[in-house]
């Protein structure tokens, strides 16, 4: 059984475990609620955190349906909120949000419903100018190369690369 540190009441260091909660509760409820107490998650990761702490398959998968029904494990609500969060901090194009979704643990039908609201009124060539602007309060507004780098790098596509590139609207 794999523990992790928790920090105990008087500052020391204990581990958690599943046999160390309360016995009263439901062991594996209590660890899940205390992982959601931080912030939201989706239902892979809460499914690999039971894991790692040695709940059972069973009690795991049993979980997560009971987590699902009260409202407490929403994919759909997680991937729309995350993408939002995501794309306010830092411009960035489709691909790379949708990469990135997909490493939280998202399915593909997820993902696209997520993708499909947060861009649904927004270009791409806007984003990428926007990303531009912010990244060029150090940086040599004349060199395209390095410009049409970043934006590849921040997963735009190459026609919104040439359509802000090669407008010189940049």
């Amino acid at each position: 059984m794999v523990a992790k540190r928790i920090p105990a009441s008087k500052g020391m260091p204990r581990r958690q475990t599943l046999r160390s909660l309360s016995p009263v509760v439901d062991p594996t409820e209590q660890a899940a609620l205390r992982y959601l107490a931080r912030r939201d998650r989706t239902e892979a990761q809460m499914k690999a955190y039971l894991v790692r702490l040695g709940a059972s398959s069973t009690s795991v998968r049993n979980m997560i349906k009971r987590l699902v029904e009260r409202g407490y494990l929403n994919d759909e609500r997680y991937a729309l909120q995350w993408a939002t969060e995501r794309l306010a901090r830092r411009p960035m194009g489709r691909e790379r949000l949708e990469a990135e979704l997909m490493g939280q643990g998202l399915d593909r039908e997820t993902t696209a419903r997520a993708l499909e609201q947060v861009y649904g009124g927004r270009s791409e060539p806007e984003l990428a100018l926007a990303l531009l602007r912010q990244r060029r309060k150090a940086r040599n507004p004349a060199n395209r190369l390095r410009d049409a780098t970043l934006l590849r790098r921040y997963g735009f596509a190459e026609e919104s690369i040439e359509a802000v590139l090669g407008s010189g609207a940049s």
